[in-house]
């Protein structure tokens, strides 16, 4: 041990870095960092999953219960291939369908959309600051 390390450990109150005891739960922690590039990658993916999968709303006839997929958030309501799942059912009732279809894709696009560009850029982020190496000394 040099003598600066002896002087920084007496002024600190500190064992110097040699003599600190190695923690246990280092080896399985995950850092912070670490922990916000899972979250990000999470929130990537599960913003690409909800963005891409179709969004399928009840069907309104108590005769034949069941859903009607509308559409997912990049496509919006593809109205053609609802009237043919509907079996070509009057201008008012696709209406009502399309408006429903439409109000369920965007409380889906209210949460996909915002939770996959959070996470790119985040990732963009992590990617771009770097942070000082910690040492053992630095710990304390």
């Amino acid at each position: 041990m040099d003598t600066k390390q002896l002087r920084q450990a007496q002024h600190t109150g500190q064992p110097p870095a040699e003599e600190l005891p190695a923690d246990p739960l280092a080896k399985v922690m995950i850092t912070p960092r670490q922990f916000l590039a899972i979250l990000a990658i999470a929130g990537v993916l599960l913003g690409l999953l909800l963005a891409l999968l179709p969004v399928r709303v009840a069907n309104a006839d108590p005769e034949n219960p069941g859903f009607v997929s509308c559409g997912n958030t990049i496509g919006g309501v593809e109205t053609g291939p609802l009237a043919e799942r509907l079996d070509r059912p009057s201008p008012a009732v696709l209406a009502t369908y399309v408006n429903t279809c439409e109000s369920a894709i965007a409380t889906r696009l209210a949460y996909s959309w915002p939770m996959f560009f959070a996470g790119t850029l985040v990732i963009a982020w992590l990617g771009v600051v770097r942070t000082p190496a910690r040492t053992t000394a630095s710990r304390g």
